[in-house]
């Protein structure tokens, strides 16, 4: 349980990491989402994209 408890600790330090630079910084929340949401996007562009490379030239395409 203690290991879980770290590893949900670690999981959440970089988008607190993040949240309080940007505030430093002078960026508000909004700004933070809509920077955040555009790097989404563009990691599910680029692995969208990967998965039809690899679709294209008949290799396996796990779902995961």
């Amino acid at each position: 349980m203690i290991k879980e408890i770290a590893m949900e600790g670690a999981k959440a330090t970089p988008p607190v990491a993040v949240v309080t630079t940007s505030m430093a910084n002078g960026w508000t929340m909004n700004d933070t989402v809509i920077a955040l949401t555009i790097v989404y996007l563009l990691l599910q562009i680029g692995w969208l994209l990967f998965r039809w490379y690899r679709a294209a030239y008949g290799q396996e395409v796990k779902a995961e």
